[in-house]
């Protein structure tokens, strides 16, 4: 469970809960950093609080925060599995226009519910 960005959505907040073998991942609106400042006043203070805790200056609030709870879940297998889905150092230098480039790999999970 928790929240996440990919590379070609840099502006959605995408949400991830697992439950019993069901899987569910939708947009869960714009990340704040993504807002113009005028929009701000209209997002409650909880929410702006919380971003304000670990803004980054490069990326405002995206972040991954992901939890996984499993009676004997193999902690080193599902890093590397998830480690292998973060960009490589030069996709992250080519910075959002090179991010575009990417392949769209959750687009038919994600246009679904967007």
């Amino acid at each position: 469970r928790g929240r996440f960005w990919l590379a070609d959505r840099p502006d959605t907040l995408l949400t991830w809960d697992a439950a019993g073998g069901a899987l569910c991942v939708e947009s869960a609106g714009p990340w704040l950093a993504a807002l113009p400042d005028a929009a701000w006043d209209m997002v409650p203070a909880e929410r702006r609080l919380a971003a304000a805790v670990d803004w980054h200056p490069a990326h405002g609030d995206r972040c991954q925060y992901l939890s996984f709870t499993s009676p004997g879940l193999d902690r080193e297998g599902l890093a590397a599995v998830l480690d292998a889905c973060l960009l490589t150092d030069d996709e992250y230098a080519a910075g959002r226009e090179g991010w575009q480039q990417l392949p769209h790999a959750f687009d038919d999970l994600l246009d679904a519910v967007i």
